[in-house]
């Protein structure tokens, strides 16, 4: 730690002591007074750009005393050129007025800034939330080349470095990420959001991700890592929050079309319209996917709805309504041994197992903008929701008697929050400052039925009888909590970031369950009660300064909290136990780094990393009295994480100047190696040994060429050798536990605009490797789950639409 101190120190004082000065101000629409954000603002010495914040602010660091010309370029406002000149001093331009030019604000349709390769950086203040010093990644959907027909994980996250991918599907119906030697289930180990709202089963009972927008209606997704801790919740991995595209400001209406078809019988058809009626605003998508696994037994479908309305008659107050509906059902292959896979991966050797969702949203947003200085919103949300499982949900290694019961669990899921947040913008000094203050307020809860269904093929989720039903719980939970960050901007040189949230967390578990003897189910109910209560604090500190030009280090550090979920503790399952003693895990964030943008053809991110995980739980490969193998998840103990994440950009026709006639080819390099071990552990066999999950090098890189409305990108991953449980076993005959082996993977995509049309193609697993990337305990096997060899897809998108003041329709 102290080390890591004087670190910090060295490169703050350096970057404090230099003779640099700094260019700042703050642009204003002329007509409104109102600030303009995310204007693009040229320091025309050297072409370095800035964009503005919410306030209208921007700024220009690490510049040498001289003359200089601020250029103010944008189609809708007359350009404007400035005389700047640095003496022995730092410049603030405080009221820079822009006039609109009103007749080619009826043509003129706004991009949302400047085209990116596919990730690019929150900044500091968004709205009324605090990015400052926070490691984090913005995916743009819209500069992506991947396969958005099925969500696929693997491509779309490829930017963001560190990122372990589980592929349990072939459709991307469920999501299953992580970082840092995190567990990538269900991605429940990041705060899963959409919009800014929970989108998981039950944020305190059961955190898992069931339902995933679909890719081609997400405008973004945001990444922030540990740091997200005290402004969204306490979880480890961070916040994750899909961003649904929004209806076009200058047109009535506008109609997308995507329709796809792909290997192993895919089709899938996204169609979304929406525009913008005087002060109303509209959007809203469907979509319908089937297909077949590659495997035996393993079809699908999948609806996806989504529908916003909202009103907006000045810049001050906005009121956004959303209703969100997802449901599938899929048949399940099962899981495999080591042997079976590597004699047959396709094979499958279940044909009744069967799974099925149904997510239900309804969301309002309020935001309220007092003025430049002063913002307020308010969103609320409402979830009724559930999943079924039902199924042989034995080891592979055991043959399913087809004229038995399966095992069913049936979930229900309701629950309510609200979150609010005000962003007080204030002068300390000469610079702005931000201070937010927030709340949240949930209660939800999970109801959860464990028994037998019958014996047919079909997915019947239904029990036999009441008498079959083994267990039944109700798992209420409260969760209150207050926040505050505040950045310190000194000088316009160094901001400080401190941090605070308060957590009042309330969870229960009620409900009853059966002993079972030989598979015979005891007609007596044992009734249980149990409640946990707990309150606490959670600190956090974010450093961040100018280095040189367009580049910026950054440290942050803060502490996070994981409760206990009672979901799991009464389920059955012949491959998983669970300590019925769980306790609550704490730990903490740390990360410092350097990213930033050189000579405009150079993007990068490099940072370190550590995360104190204590009271950790994972599991443990442990045997019955029967001398059955299967994982006991426990309290294991304390573990560390270090590594380096690194992500690396370079537009190499832009770097030989060659750009204008060429296009561009843009090479990338997104890595991530992670050191993640227990330290401390009554469990003396796995003091030293790697986590769970924890894959010590992730590497994951690619090639883009881009011409006009052509794009094309060929990429790689490699994801090192890992482990299932804390003992580190190689082997198990149930395939539950063991190694999974490094694998890499090819793909290749590419698309072409023309006029209304668009065309996208692809191909997944290019060398058509033979690999697997989970260990499943329960559904969706148990035992090893492969992924898909080569596939491909071909998607035809069409787009309409009709400007406000002009009564034609427009293409791409």
């Amino acid at each position: 730690m102290k080390s890591v101190w004087c670190v910090v120190f060295l490169l703050l004082y350096g970057s404090l002591s230099a003779k640099y000065y700094t260019i700042s101000g703050y642009v204003y629409n002329a007509n409104d007074s109102l600030p303009l954000t995310n204007f693009t603002v040229v320091l025309e010495k050297g072409e370095i750009k800035a964009m503005t914040d919410s306030t209208g602010y921007f700024s220009f660091h690490n510049l040498y005393a001289g003359k200089y010309k601020l250029a103010f370029r944008n189609m809708l406002f007359e350009r404007k050129v400035i005389d700047v000149t640095v003496t022995d001093k730092s410049v603030l331009l405080n009221n820079i007025l822009l006039t609109p030019q009103v007749k080619q604000l009826e043509e003129v349709t706004i991009n949302g800034g400047d085209k990116t390769f596919g990730v690019t950086h929150l900044r500091s203040v968004e709205g009324v939330a605090i990015y400052e010093g926070k490691k984090n990644e913005v995916i743009v959907m819209k500069d992506m080349d991947a396969n958005l027909s099925v969500n696929s994980s693997r491509q779309i996250f490829s930017k963001v470095p560190g990122i372990n991918v589980w592929e349990s599907d072939a459709a991307g119906i469920q999501l299953g990420i992580a970082t840092r030697g995190l567990d990538p289930n269900r991605t429940n180990n990041f705060d899963a959001r959409q919009n800014g709202y929970d989108m998981s089963a039950d944020a305190l009972g059961y955190p898992d991700m069931y339902y995933v927008p679909p890719a081609e209606g997400v405008e973004r997704i945001e990444v922030i890592r540990g740091a997200a801790s005290l402004q969204y919740g306490p979880q480890f991995g961070g916040m994750l929050n899909y961003i649904i595209q929004k209806p076009p400001a200058d047109k009535k209406v506008e109609w997308t079309s995507y329709t796809t078809a792909g290997a192993y019988k895919l089709v899938s058809t996204f169609n979304s319209i929406g525009g913008t009626v005087k002060c109303f605003r509209y959007y809203g998508y469907y979509q319908y996917k089937q297909g077949d696994s590659w495997r035996p037994n393993g079809n699908y479908t999948l609806q996806n709805v989504f529908a916003s309305v909202g009103y907006q008659c000045t810049e001050r107050l906005s009121v956004n309504v959303e209703y969100t509906h997802s449901q599938y059902l899929a048949k399940q292959p099962g899981g495999l041994t080591d042997s079976q896979f590597d004699n047959n991966p396709q094979e499958s050797l279940r044909t009744r197992n069967w799974f099925s969702t149904h997510w239900n949203i309804l969301a309002l947003h309020l935001d309220y903008k007092h003025n430049a200085f002063h913002l307020f919103n308010f969103r609320a949300w409402g979830f009724l929701g559930g999943r079924n499982a039902v199924g042989y949900h034995g080891p592979a290694n055991r043959v399913d008697d087809v004229t038995t019961s399966r095992d069913f669990i049936k979930d229900k899921y309701k629950n309510f929050g609200t979150e609010a947040r005000y962003m007080f913008k204030y002068y300390l000094g000469k610079s702005i400052s931000s201070l937010l203050v927030g709340g949240r307020f949930y209660i939800g809860e999970t109801h959860k039925q464990q028994g037998f269904a019958d014996n047919s093929n079909e997915p019947h989720f239904t029990f036999i009888s009441d008498s079959a039903i083994i267990s039944n719980y109700q798992f209420p939970g409260t969760n209150v909590a207050l926040f505050s960050e505040n950045v310190f901007n000194i000088f316009n040189r160094v901001k400080i970031t401190p941090g605070i949230r308060y957590e009042y967390i309330n969870t229960k578990a009620k409900g009853f369950y059966r002993d079972q003897y030989n598979g015979v189910i005891d007609s007596m109910q044992n009734f249980e009660t149990r409640a946990f209560s707990r309150h606490f604090v959670l600190l956090g500190l974010g450093i961040s300064a100018p280095v040189w030009k367009a580049t910026e280090l950054y440290f942050n550090m803060s502490q996070n909290y994981r409760g206990i979920t009672f979901t799991d503790m009464r389920v059955v399952r012949a491959s998983e136990v669970v300590d019925p003693n769980l306790k609550d895990e704490k730990g903490f964030n740390m990360d410092i780094g350097y990213r930033g943008t050189l000579s405009n053809w150079f993007n990068f991110d490099v940072s370190g990393f550590w995360l104190q995980y204590n009271n950790r739980i994972g599991q443990l490969q442990q045997t019955d009295s029967a001398y059955n193998i299967y994982r006991f998840t426990t309290n294991i103990g304390s573990s560390r994480g270090l590594g380096i994440e690194a992500y690396l950009e370079a537009n190499l026709l832009r770097a030989a100047k060659v750009q204008h006639r060429a296009g561009d080819l843009v090479m990338y390099i997104s890595t991530g190696y992670t050191h993640a071990v227990y330290t401390k552990s009554n469990y003396k066999n796995v003091v030293g040994k790697f986590l769970e999950s924890a894959p010590q090098v992730t590497i994951r890189g690619g090639l883009t060429y881009r011409y006009k409305k052509f794009s094309t990108t060929f990429s790689a991953s490699f994801t090192g050798e890992q482990f299932t449980d804390a003992t580190n076993a190689t082997f198990t005959p149930t395939a539950v536990n063991g190694l999974i082996p490094a694998f890499y993977v090819l793909d290749f995509n590419a698309k072409y605009a023309w006029k209304c049309l668009q065309l996208m193609a692809g191909i997944s697993n290019l060398s058509n490797n033979k690999y697997f990337t989970r260990r499943a305990t329960s559904y969706p096997g148990p035992g090893i789950i492969p992924s898909e060899p080569l596939t491909f897809y071909v998607t035809l998108g069409i787009k309409l639409n009709e400007k406000v003041k002009q009564n034609k329709f427009e293409t791409f």
